[in-house]
């Protein structure tokens, strides 16, 4: 029987205004062995991404925030880094389209949904 990995070893940028939820995702994410950065907004998260951007290997964000909403944020981290990957979260739906081949977790989701979709994208 194979047995399925579950340790990351990349930087991950987490970007949520929900202290609860930043927190859970973020000793999730430390238990299996990635590196967090955390981000409690899009204008937060641009700061830490420039301070970091040679370690970041993924952006893991909730869409409307105050200040700057994730979308946005992302969208400039994409011109420092075009190669930069996201999974967008939110509670709902988002209105506008977002671009082909981008990942959404509608919240509530189980830490499962998020790890697998993480591993997915990183190629672990």
């Amino acid at each position: 029987m194979k047995r399925e990995k579950t340790a990351g070893s990349k930087t991950i940028l987490l970007v949520d205004d929900e202290p609860q939820l930043r927190a859970m995702l973020h000793d999730l994410l430390i238990g299996r062995g990635y590196d967090v950065i955390q981000a409690i907004d899009g204008q937060d998260a641009l700061e830490k991404f420039k301070q970091n951007q040679q370690n970041i290997s993924l952006v893991v964000t909730d869409i409307v925030m105050p200040r700057m909403d994730g979308i946005s944020s992302y969208k400039i981290m994409r011109t420092i880094n075009p190669s930069l990957n996201v999974i967008y979260m939110s509670g709902y739906v988002p209105e506008r389209p977002l671009p082909e081949g981008v990942s959404i977790l509608i919240k509530p989701f189980s830490p499962i949904d998020i790890l697998q979709a993480i591993r997915s994208i990183l190629g672990e």
